[in-house]
């Protein structure tokens, strides 16, 4: 029990650490925030456009003219035009939310897995021996990162529908697969099928819902999003791979 504390404990500090290391390794830095602010301006013009014509969609569905309507219409049209205006804004800030973190490490994936490579080489050199590291081209890694996203997507849903726990229980996976889904550059290169990867996964899977839980807190997730590379990579080799060092 104190074990698994300890582990929930130590996935938070794993952020901070990514953050020290980034500012400390500019280079590395600069790989890992290319891909997040490409993903950054997709969002944001995407959000611009959808405001920009978002009323005259809603006036599209309906509209009345202001000298033709009584004063009770005119007051239902008037929360027709805002309130499901603020509705649709929720919504569509839910789902950015959601899927940012997926759609940024998409892009990101070659990138990330190179920051990963980069950082094997030059932290456990002299272990290099050991690895079981196979390469992966570009279009290998993409392919991987799409069919791992689809199934991050769909199980936490599935998990939302189980009664009285799904709500909970759907956070806690998304945290687990947020942080797996970083981990698993890493991960990916010793443990190539997904059943091995999964069985590494599950013996740290309470330090991985400590690491990911941050993420998935909004204004918070985004500011730490860049740096996430960092601190999961360093989580796998510190606490997965090379535990003794």
């Amino acid at each position: 029990m104190l074990e698994a504390i300890k582990g929930f404990s130590e996935g938070p500090g794993y952020h901070l650490k990514g953050v020290r290391f980034g500012f400390q390794h500019p280079g590395f830095l600069a790989l890992a925030l290319l891909p997040f602010l490409c993903t950054l301006a997709f969002y944001v013009t995407g959000f611009l456009v959808f405001a920009a014509h978002l009323k005259g969609i809603l006036t599209s569905f309906w509209h009345v003219p202001a000298d033709q309507s009584s004063r009770w219409l005119a007051w239902l049209y008037w929360a027709y035009t805002h309130l499901i205006r603020y509705i649709l804004y929720l919504i569509l800030l839910a789902v950015m939310f959601y899927t940012f973190i997926i759609v940024s490490n998409i892009v990101a994936s070659p990138l990330y897995d190179r920051i990963s490579e980069k950082y094997e080489n030059a932290f456990y050199s002299e272990r290099l021996s050991l690895s079981t590291y196979q390469g992966r081209n570009i279009f290998f890694i993409i392919k991987e990162e799409i069919k791992k996203a689809a199934f991050m997507l769909v199980i936490p849903l599935v998990v939302l529908f189980i009664p009285i726990i799904g709500g909970f229980l759907s956070l806690v996976v998304a945290a687990a697969f947020v942080a797996w889904d970083y981990v698993d550059f890493s991960l990916a290169r010793d443990y190539p099928l997904l059943r091995d990867r999964l069985k590494a996964l599950w013996k740290h899977k309470l330090r991985l819902i400590g690491f990911g839980w941050p993420l998935l807190v909004p204004v918070l997730g985004l500011a730490i999003l860049p740096f996430a590379i960092f601190g999961s990579t360093k989580l796998y080799y510190e606490q997965i791979k090379y535990p003794d060092t």
